[in-house]
C-alpha cells in the first residue's frame, strides 16, 4: 500500500462502457488505493463522476474530468484541469480504445479514421502535452493499454483495431527510448 503516496495519476479512460468494471475504472481505483491523488478523464462524464465515487467513497482523492482525448484542444483543457486540481501529472495512463468490425476489404475509410483518432491519435495527444511537464517536474511515468491483438490475430476480423495498438506498441517504443534519460519512463500494457 501507498506505492503512490504524494503522486498524481491521471486515467484517461477512467470510466466503464457498462455496468461492473474496466480496465480504466479498476485502474483508476487501485491507483487511489495505492495513495495517488487520481484525475479520472472519461468522454462519458457519468462514467468518469462513477469511478470518482467509488474512490472518495474509500477515502480517497479523485476528481473527474469529460473530455473527447481525440481532440487536441480537449486534451490541453484536460491536462490544464488536472494542473489546476493537483498541480502535477506524475502517472499518465492512456486507456481508451475502440474497435470496429471488419478486414481490411470491409471497413470503411471512415471507420478506420476513427478507430485510429480514439486508439492512437488520443495517447500521442497526451503524451505531447504531459511529457514537457513530467521534464520540468523531473520525471514520470507513462503506460499505454496496447493489447494481445496488436502482436497477433484473436480470431476476430478487426484490422483497424489491431493495426491501431500495433502502432501504439511502436510509439510506445521510440517514446520511451527518446525520454528515458528526462527520467519519463514509457511502458505498454498488452491485456488480452
Amino acid at each position: 500500500m501507498d506505492r503512490l503516496k504524494g503522486k498524481v495519476a491521471m486515467v484517461v479512460g477512467a470510466g466503464s462502457i457498462g455496468p461492473g468494471w474496466g480496465n480504466g475504472k479498476a485502474t483508476a481505483v487501485t491507483f487511489a488505493r495505492e495513495g495517488a491523488s487520481v484525475f479520472c478523464v472519461d468522454r462519458n462524464g457519468a462514467a468518469a463522476e462513477e469511478t470518482v465515487k467509488i474512490i472518495t467513497e474509500e477515502g480517497g482523492k479523485a476528481v473527474a474530468f469529460t473530455a473527447d482525448v481525440s481532440r487536441a484542444g480537449e486534451v490541453e483543457a484536460m491536462v490544464a484541469a488536472c494542473l489546476k486540481a493537483y498541480g502535477r501529472i506524475d502517472v499518465l495512463d492512456n486507456n481508451v480504445g475502440i474497435a470496429e468490425v471488419g478486414s481490411v476489404v470491409e471497413v470503411a475509410e471512415a471507420e478506420w479514421d476513427r478507430v485510429f483518432a480514439v486508439n492512437l491519435k488520443s495517447a500521442y495527444l497526451s503524451m505531447k502535452h504531459v511529457i514537457p511537464l513530467m521534464i520540468k517536474q523531473g520525471g514520470g511515468s507513462i503506460i499505454n493499454i496496447s493489447s494481445i491483438a496488436s502482436i497477433r490475430h484473436v480470431g476476430i476480423s478487426y484490422v483497424s483495431y489491431n493495426a491501431s495498438k500495433a502502432a501504439m506498441n511502436q510509439m510506445t517504443r521510440s517514446t520511451a527510448v527518446e525520454f528515458a534519460s528526462k527520467h519519463v519512463r514509457v511502458n505498454a500494457i498488452l491485456p488480452g
